[in-house]
């Protein structure tokens, strides 16, 4: 199959977005409750598409006249310490038939662009549903670093031995920070070794729509979730006002296995429920051993993000 790739230009972006509403949609026969409204080319995905291709590079694969792929990014100034390019999950798409091969052209073009530039760390969001894409991208070098997932709100079954769960008040702001201290502490520890910047906690707390559970056994306080409005830092995706997003959420080790992650979840689903969302999502890093065996369990992934660190 010959492609050829050429520059990303105006006339193309209608097209593009229409590739990658077809990708959306093909991924929400797997997901359904993904939201409508990311199939909607001229509501949603072709006006980002326009404000991107107006100030970064971007590639086009066609096979004859057709467009068969399209690939753009946009540059971080500093992640993890490092300039670095990434393509959202809505920036890039390419046919199914052929999805591999074309990546790996457009990769090979736009790549050579973003290094130019000093863009020394790649990271590209793809949906599940193009599995040969993804064995592409792994091809390319690039791993795991990040999965979006969703669920409706039912509850899910586990052992719950005698957890008691409440709502955090703003009296218990300094028992929430020691936990999202301990959180920050794990996340930088083997295996993930990844530092996280934690949020203004209290700010966090002030706002009506967030709810962060505690959970207790024996009287003591063992684990926390946090949950609010879809995450803006999470996959575009699942942005939505019936989404909420779970942000943070820890057991400490000598409670682990109890039961305590799921009757957090189990509140929170019915915290969402009762506040008119109808699903709910998280995103994690898979290197963080503890969140990677139990959120796969619960959750679909409807996003992969992976990266690639140039020597």
């Amino acid at each position: 199959m010959p492609i050829q790739i050429v520059p990303i230009k105006e006339r193309h972006l209608a097209d593009a977005a229409a590739l990658m509403c077809s990708r959306y949609k093909s991924q929400r026969q797997e997901t359904p409750l993904l939201p409508s409204r990311y199939e909607s080319v001229e509501g949603e995905i072709l006006p980002r598409l326009r404000d991107l291709a107006g100030c970064e590079p971007g590639v086009t694969a066609f096979h004859g006249n057709r467009l068969v792929g399209f690939m753009l990014g946009f540059t971080l100034d500093d992640f993890l310490g490092k300039r670095s390019a990434f393509s959202p999950e809505w920036a890039n798409a390419a046919s199914l038939e052929n999805s591999r091969r074309i990546y790996e052209e457009m990769y090979t073009s736009l790549s050579a662009q973003w290094v130019a530039s000093g863009c020394v760390t790649h990271l590209v969001s793809i949906l599940p549903c193009d599995r040969s894409a993804i064995e592409g991208w792994h091809w390319l070098g690039f791993g795991l670093a990040a999965v979006d997932g969703l669920r409706g709100l039912d509850r899910v079954e586990g052992l719950v031995d005698q957890v008691q769960i409440r709502r955090a008040r703003i009296e218990d702001l300094d028992l929430a920070k020691a936990f999202q201290e301990e959180l920050a502490c794990h996340m930088a520890a083997a295996p993930t070794f990844w530092p996280h910047t934690m949020d203004d906690l209290r700010a966090w707390m002030e706002q009506s729509e967030n709810a962060m559970w505690l959970a207790y056994k024996s009287s003591q306080a063992v684990g926390f979730i946090q949950i609010g409005p879809a995450n803006q830092d999470a996959c575009t995706i699942i942005q939505d006002e019936g989404t909420a997003s779970i942000v943070g959420a820890f057991t400490r080790q000598d409670s682990r296995g109890v039961g305590v992650a799921t009757a957090l979840l189990n509140r929170s689903l019915e915290w969402a429920e009762e506040q008119g969302y109808v699903r709910c999502a998280v995103d994690f890093e898979p290197m963080n051993v503890l969140a990677a065996r139990f959120w796969p369990h619960w959750f679909e992934p409807v996003s992969y993000t992976l990266m690639r660190s140039i020597p």
